[in-house]
């Protein structure tokens, strides 16, 4: 037998997620076996394992299982410091689980290019909320060549506390874009006290992006070029191409939108726009904004 079909047997997932569930217990005294949250997050793990280790050893893959999803679960366990085994939450045949008596509002967007100033990117930054508690559904995000995007599953942790699972649910294309919709695994609810910290990592719970996408603004002037007037800014070091919409920043807000119509080098030609050339601009682009779904409750 293939050491793939020694990993992939009924038999050996089952016995790994018994031994995982062991683990888990003796080091938080919690039995996981009864939780829908840390069993979907082993089967949407266990496949990732197998494509990233290089090995013909099956005692090296079922280790890698109990290092890198248990410590994901344990991450998650201890960052609920008064977390016991609450038996009422786990459904029994014959029995309906008791729902939450908080009723959901309206369902709300959240968006990177409404982050605070001192966030470091669209994939780690922080959001001012009016709300008290979130429960995410779904992001949708650019395909770009990270490594976010080399498994079907993304991680995102809430508030530097609250690790949850996304999975792949859909591609769309519009234009030469693809944008990909993952769906959270579980149901649960993120505490907020005026801001929401939001950080997206890939499976291996690594930052796809470390340093700021925020391109600052070297200089801006209307130019007539060809018989048409633009608004020219100078940008070094960019990636931004024709056809894109920046979002242009001053006072760390989006005050005003731009299509760039042409590029050259470090110079840019956009539809023109009356600005105030005495401040100083950044700019985003807002076809790489992420969106974050969900709900908030009333109480």
């Amino acid at each position: 037998m293939s050491t793939y079909d020694m990993y992939f047997s009924k038999k050996n997932k089952n016995y790994m997620f018994e031994m995982l569930a062991k683990v888990i217990q003796e080091e938080t005294d919690i039995d996981i076996s009864h939780f829908p949250k840390y069993i979907d997050l082993y089967r949407l793990n266990y496949s990732a394992i197998f494509e990233t280790i290089s090995t013909d050893e099956i005692s090296i893959l079922n280790k890698e299982i109990i290092d890198r999803i248990g410590g994901l679960i344990l991450t998650d366990l201890r960052s609920k410091p008064t977390m016991k085994q609450d038996h009422s939450e786990i459904p029994s045949p014959g029995n309906k689980q008791i729902k939450s008596e908080k009723m959901p509002h309206n369902p709300i967007s959240l968006y990177s290019s409404q982050r605070e100033s001192y966030s470091q990117n669209r994939y780690h930054f922080s959001l001012s909320v009016d709300f008290n508690e979130f429960q995410p559904k779904s992001i949708t995000l650019l395909k770009e060549q990270n490594s976010l995007f080399s498994n079907p599953n993304i991680n995102i942790l809430f508030n530097d506390t609250e690790n949850l699972l996304f999975k792949l649910k859909d591609k769309i294309r519009l234009g030469n874009n693809e944008y990909y919709t993952y769906e959270c695994v579980t149901e649960d609810t993120i505490q907020c006290t005026n801001s929401l910290k939001i950080q997206i990592r890939n499976y291996l719970m690594n930052d796809p992006l470390q340093e700021s996408d925020l391109y600052q603004i070297k200089k801006s002037k209307t130019i007539t070029y060809e018989d048409q007037e633009y608004l020219c800014l100078q940008i070094e070091n960019h990636d931004i191409i024709e056809g894109e919409e920046l979002g242009l920043l001053s006072d760390n807000k989006i005050k005003t939108s731009l299509f760039v119509k042409k590029v050259f080098q470090n110079y840019l030609l956009t539809n023109e726009k009356e600005i105030d050339f005495t401040k100083k601009y950044n700019c985003l682009q807002m076809n790489k904004n992420i969106t974050i779904m969900g709900l908030i409750f009333d109480k």
